[in-house]
């Protein structure tokens, strides 16, 4: 049997680990950049600072900004995946570029961070600008 650090381990239960957090994490993200401005319009003490369009606008954009951010990624990593399960299944289409690309891809994790980040970013600015402006005198 083989223990995390074994060298002879093939990764598995590291890959379904990863792959757990991974769609965690997305799915978390999405969840919150929908339901805090869905949570905030709802609130009416919350719905005062977004009234004013000025305001609300970029807040609204930045919470959007984030998911759309996630859905990319997840289309982007959702198209290279086909084409390595392509490559498994017809080892010549392993010579394309469209496979080179995509391994390429699925080898950079700081790819997969910098849209993790972006999102929690955009989402942590506009939750804090709304908390800020609801303080606000």
């Amino acid at each position: 049997m083989s223990t995390p650090m074994d060298p002879e381990d093939d990764g598995i239960g590291f890959t379904e680990s990863y792959q757990i957090l991974a769609r965690t994490l997305r799915t978390w993200l999405v969840a919150y950049g929908i339901g805090a401005p869905v949570l905030f319009a709802s609130q009416p003490s919350f719905s005062k600072v977004l009234e004013d369009p000025k305001k609300a606008e970029g807040m609204i954009y930045a919470f959007l900004g984030g998911v759309v951010i996630q859905i990319i990624a997840t289309f982007i990593y959702k198209i290279a995946m086909w084409y390595l399960m392509l490559g498994c299944q017809k080892p010549a289409f392993k010579s394309s570029l469209r496979y080179r690309l995509s391994d390429w891809l699925s080898e950079q994790l700081w790819l997969e961070v910098l849209f993790d980040l972006a999102s929690m970013g955009l989402f942590a600015w506009a939750t804090a600008r709304t908390l800020l402006l609801y303080l606000a005198p």
